[in-house]
């Protein structure tokens, strides 16, 4: 037989665990979301930082209003012709069908995972069908945009771009130098 001191004690245990269960879960909610990077802005491929180094003037215009996400390249090497593409993705994973700046067709899906992008890519070239996966991320306080390509064949390429110019925040299309405001 229980003892009302001892209902008394179970009683009290049990307003502990709700107010401790209640706390957890109002903080749960008051925790502010981690936003997602904003990819936009003018980026420079750091040739030296790539593993493997680069050559090529690689340069990135990208517009991201999620989940729209637009990357216009443009790569020169040495004194010959530049080669350019835009290509236009969405976030939600849906396949977008592009040419690249190389000509070849490029079949991509692309996703949040946590604050990077992953792209799922298979290339189309000469007849072959190439598979790759990219992971994108804005680190150094966003002053740095990495993509690691890692290919079916278990190639694995690091690429960094500097971020040398920001997207303006009015909606235009302009462009200012990064840390400009």
């Amino acid at each position: 037989m229980r003892t009302r001191k001892s209902n008394q004690w179970t009683h009290r245990h049990i307003r502990i665990w709700l107010s401790i269960l209640f706390l957890l879960s109002t903080m749960a909610v008051a925790a502010p979301a981690q936003s997602a990077p904003d990819f936009s802005g003018l980026w420079k491929q750091d040739n030296d930082r790539c593993q493997p180094k680069r050559k090529s003037d690689v340069t990135l215009r990208i517009e991201h209003h999620d989940p729209e996400l637009t990357v216009e390249t443009s790569i020169s090497r040495n004194s010959g012709n530049a080669r350019h593409a835009v290509q236009k993705y969405t976030t939600d994973g849906l396949v977008s069908i592009s040419t690249g700046a190389d000509g070849d067709e490029f079949h991509t899906s692309v996703v949040w995972k946590d604050a990077r992008l992953v792209l799922s890519i298979e290339e189309h070239e000469d007849g072959r069908i190439l598979l790759s996966k990219e992971t994108w991320s804005v680190i150094e306080d966003g002053a740095t945009l990495e993509r690691i390509r890692e290919g079916d064949d278990g190639g694995k390429q690091i690429l960094f771009f500097r971020r040398i110019a920001v997207s303006s925040s009015d909606g235009k299309s302009g462009f200012q130098k990064a840390g400009e405001k």
